[in-house]
């Protein structure tokens, strides 16, 4: 049984409840990380399946911090069942597994800054068109200006 008595009122409060999704919003060092940590727990003890928990966060770091916690708590193997990570690391799984149903194959990339400069960089040359008016960053932000106001390529 998970011991709540380290959490405070607030903390003890988000992770016993049990009505449904539950959104956690809270500042830096306010103990984010540990409600969740302590929600997952939470919910395995009350028999949850642990493949069936998602847990989101923004940072690698608290992610990784959060399985190790988890790990800690109910074992290496009860951790390694749920799905726990980045809002980018999850919703790529997610995409990945359910691609073949979008008409979409599993084996696609998903392009970093990076990646994306170059390839805009390589387009750019590949047009013969002035990389003086023609920037990675300025096409990229025409690109995206393009997509809030959803015109399509």
């Amino acid at each position: 049984m998970v011991d709540l008595t380290a959490l405070n009122e607030a903390q003890r409060a988000a992770v016993v409840y049990n009505e449904g999704p539950a959104l956690v919003i809270a500042g830096a060092g306010s103990g984010k990380t540990r409600v969740i940590t302590y929600k997952l727990a939470h919910l395995v003890d009350q028999g949850w399946n642990p493949q069936r928990l998602y847990a989101l966060t923004f940072t690698n770091k608290a992610a990784g911090e959060m399985r190790s916690r988890v790990s800690e708590m109910l074992g290496e193997s009860i951790a390694y069942r749920l799905r726990m990570g980045t809002f980018h690391s999850i919703c790529g799984r997610i995409l990945r597994r359910y691609a073949p149903l979008l008409g979409y194959s599993q084996d696609y990339s998903i392009y970093d800054t990076s990646d994306t400069k170059a390839l805009i960089r390589n387009c750019i040359k590949e047009l013969d068109l002035s990389d003086k008016n023609y920037t990675p960053t300025r096409v990229l932000k025409r690109i995206s200006d393009a997509k809030n106001m959803l015109i399509s390529p």
